[in-house]
């Protein structure tokens, strides 16, 4: 069984109905089991052309799972189709975002997958909620979660809630 950690986000269509219902669809996923979910965070949107968008609602869910890194995430796009996720342009809003964050102590280059994720480490959205579920995590090619942490500007994310149920 392997460990892997899942990005989630979502800054349409009632973003927390969003998240909640991604991980309900997760819960779900053949051969894996959902160990923990962080809290729901609310951050900027990050954007390419200073296009306004909506904020994000962000977290990040540590799961086990017997799937390959490939099969983790073919159901976690199929999920974003199935909640409307439209791919118009990079970073543009969305109903849904799912990325593998971490695989194991893996590292993946592949044409559809890079793991760990190549933006984790400036990310406060990733990083803040991904040290809540876990401790002491090593991030391949990237080192001490609690070092990267500590490097992130203050105040620029804020925890809104929990996962129903």
């Amino acid at each position: 069984m392997s460990i892997c950690f899942i990005g989630l986000g979502s800054n349409l269509n009632a973003p927390v109905d969003q998240l909640n219902k991604a991980r309900r669809a997760i819960e779900q996923l053949p051969q894996s089991r959902l160990l923990k979910c962080s809290s729901i965070y609310q951050s900027k949107a990050l954007t390419l052309d200073n296009e306004t968008q909506n904020d994000y609602m962000n977290a990040v869910i540590q799961l086990q799972t017997e799937l390959t890194p490939g099969d983790l995430l073919e159901y976690l796009q199929t999920i974003e189709n199935n909640q409307g996720r439209i791919r118009e342009k990079r970073w543009g809003s969305r109903t849904l975002d799912l990325d593998i964050l971490l695989f194991d102590d893996e590292m993946i280059q592949t044409p559809v997958l890079t793991v760990p994720h190549p933006e984790m480490g400036k990310r406060d959205f990733v990083l803040i909620p991904l040290k809540q579920i876990t401790e002491d995590l090593e991030i391949p090619g990237l080192g001490k979660l609690d070092s990267l942490v500590s490097q992130l500007a203050k105040g620029s994310i804020s925890m809104q809630g929990e996962f129903d149920g």
